[in-house]
């Protein structure tokens, strides 16, 4: 009976755990909620972001959170840099960030497992024009939420 018990509360925490990029939590953390306010801010950062991304050969695969400011960028540094030029500085859960893990737990969960954007980026199977449709993706809710 105890050994069943201990199984249902094992289950039960599991269920109420939500994947993040610090673990396993319980619960949803604020930023992990999906309601979100946007800005105006928020959609020019990701276009920025896009125009930064704008050629293949902008686009950094394999490679870490080190930013230079300079192309190519992976898709972290693509968001990092536009977030300084559009509002001169970078807030790592900034709602447009948010918005683009959001899109990539939603279309490419399987390609993450600690740092969504990074992770993303990196993964064997991820593309550039994978990269770029997540931001179309992501722009394109950022609209409907304004």
């Amino acid at each position: 009976m105890n050994k069943l018990i201990t199984i249902l509360l094992c289950a039960i925490t599991l269920i109420a755990c939500t994947r993040t990029e610090n673990g396993l939590v319980f619960g949803l953390p604020d930023y992990e909620k999906r309601n979100i306010k946007v800005s105006q801010t928020d959609l020019k950062i990701l276009l920025k972001a896009k125009e930064l991304l704008s050629t293949e050969e902008n686009w950094l695969k394999n490679s870490q959170r080190a930013c230079t400011g300079n192309p190519p960028f992976n898709l972290y540094c693509a968001l990092k840099t536009a977030s300084n030029i559009i509002d001169g500085k970078y807030i790592h859960r900034r709602p447009a960030l948010q918005e683009v893990r959001f899109t990539i737990d939603d279309t490419f969960n399987d390609r993450w497992t600690v740092h969504r954007l990074a992770d993303f980026n990196n993964h064997a199977y991820t593309s550039y024009v994978d990269v770029l449709s997540v931001l179309e993706i992501t722009i394109n809710r950022v609209k409907l939420k304004l």
